[in-house]
């Protein structure tokens, strides 16, 4: 008994100790041999809210964390403080246009003179709303091979054209053409405009605009007045027209007539240039028969009567090159061919062009111009004809008498338009405009 009674006191007291060791509170940690008891195990705070998704499209990610709040006895938290997981939100991301690469650059666009070259690029299409491609398509720059031999002669400058604002500083121009081609059939060389500063009145506010219009195939955009607007030719045609928003009395904006002196019609475009392959032919006979193909082919366009004002210019330089040419190549155009080439003199000098003309007036004097060829070919209409051999073209807005004598045979006044002549036009007879040389101007001076 005596032992069992021992046994059960040593294993009071043993617990009783161990109550002591957990309960206690150590004097210092510092002493040696002692060591800090824990009250309790180390405790975490809760997760936080999981954040935005990284992106706003397409797979993102999330976090979320947590702080370690430690016992007083310096024990570390277990497991980790920050976790991740992925988002996929469910807007699908723009993609952007991207450019391919440049093209090759092309070949020179002439095989003399100043030309270009041109190179493009490829815009990959955007896809889900995103932006297209920045930046240019189209890449151009300048050629020059070779000078071309043989050009053409430049006429003079037409008169500077008016301002092209009618307030603030605005710009002039003024152009010159090219007469005629060089014996392997280039043109000339040089700039046929030039350009200079105009206008220093200033403007008034500008409250006042010409709005959007539609007018002849053209999309007018609004702009204040006193300016001018530039847009291409219609489809038909190369170049570019313009027009001015005016000012009325009453100080409204108010668009003006278009202008059409710069656009070529493709049509003509395409003759000048057959114009030039008969040239390059070299025999004389061959170029002056293509110059009579030329003639027929202008006859054509001209009588359909739809062209713009430009043509009208483009037209008197074909005359032109037609007419030098013709002399060139000591040609004598059949009969059938003069009269069509005086009746396309007679198409454009029509009254419904009046408008046209006075419209090319801005970039040339053409009707002048136009006269001069009429003389030169009517000279070499008269080189063609044998001594004492006449002849008399009569057109609805034309008619011209070509008379070949000796000075000695004249004897009587030269009167123009001839009296009593049948197919006289009736303008003709009744105009006030009449030549009269009388025949003493053709009699040997006397000594």
């Amino acid at each position: 008994m005596t032992s069992l009674n021992e046994r059960i006191r040593k294993d009071s007291e043993e617990e009783e100790d161990g109550q002591r060791v957990k309960t206690q509170r150590p004097r210092s940690v510092d002493l040696p041999g002692l060591y800090q008891a824990q009250t309790g195990d180390p405790a975490a705070e809760e997760w936080s809210q999981w954040s935005v998704c990284s992106l706003t499209c397409g797979q993102g990610s999330q976090v979320r964390t947590r702080s370690c709040v430690s016992s007083p006895y310096g024990t570390l938290c277990s497991g980790p403080l920050r976790e991740s997981r992925t988002c996929n939100n469910t807007l699908t991301c723009p993609v952007h246009g991207l450019w391919e690469e440049w093209s090759p650059w092309s070949l020179c666009s002439v095989t003399c003179g100043r030309g270009s070259r041109t190179r493009s690029r490829s815009c990959m299409a955007p896809q889900h709303g995103g932006k297209t491609c920045g930046g240019p398509e189209l890449q151009t720059k300048l050629c020059n091979i070779a000078v071309c031999p043989g050009g053409g002669n430049w006429g003079s400058w037409s008169a500077w054209g008016s301002c092209s604002k009618t307030c603030d500083s605005g710009w002039q121009q003024r152009l010159r053409m090219c007469q005629g081609v060089g014996a392997q059939g280039y043109p000339c060389q040089g700039s046929a405009e030039e350009l200079r500063v105009c206008g220093d009145r200033k403007c008034p506010a500008p409250h006042q605009v010409c709005k959007d219009e539609q007018k002849e195939a053209v999309t007018w955009k609004s702009t204040t007045a006193g300016d001018t607007v530039y847009n291409k030719c219609p489809s038909n045609a190369t170049g570019s027209a313009s027009r001015r928003c005016l000012l009325d009395s009453k100080g409204v904006a108010l668009w003006g007539p278009p202008t059409f002196a710069r656009c070529i019609s493709l049509e003509f475009r395409y003759l000048h240039l057959s114009l030039r392959e008969h040239l390059s032919k070299g025999q004389r006979t061959l170029a002056g028969e293509g110059m009579s193909q030329v003639v027929r082919s202008l006859h054509q366009l001209m009588s359909r009567r739809d062209y713009y004002s430009g043509d009208l210019l483009f037209a008197v330089e074909i005359l032109r090159n037609v007419t030098d040419t013709f002399k060139r190549a000591t040609y004598d155009p059949a009969p059938d061919d003069v009269q069509k080439f005086f009746q396309v003199v007679s198409f454009m000098l029509d009254v419904e062009n009046r408008g046209k003309w006075e419209d090319a007036q801005q970039v040339s004097p053409g009707s002048v111009l136009l006269m001069r060829v009429v003389e030169d070919f009517m000279h070499l209409v008269g080189e063609g004809q044998k001594a004492f051999q006449s002849s008399l073209i009569i057109t609805d807005n034309l008619m011209l008498t070509v008379q070949r004598e000796p000075a000695s045979a004249v004897s009587s006044d030269v009167h123009f338009p001839m009296r009593g002549r049948r197919g006289m036009k009736d303008w003709a007879r009744s105009s006030e405009d009449k030549l009269f040389i009388p025949k003493e101007v053709f009699s040997p001076a006397s000594e």
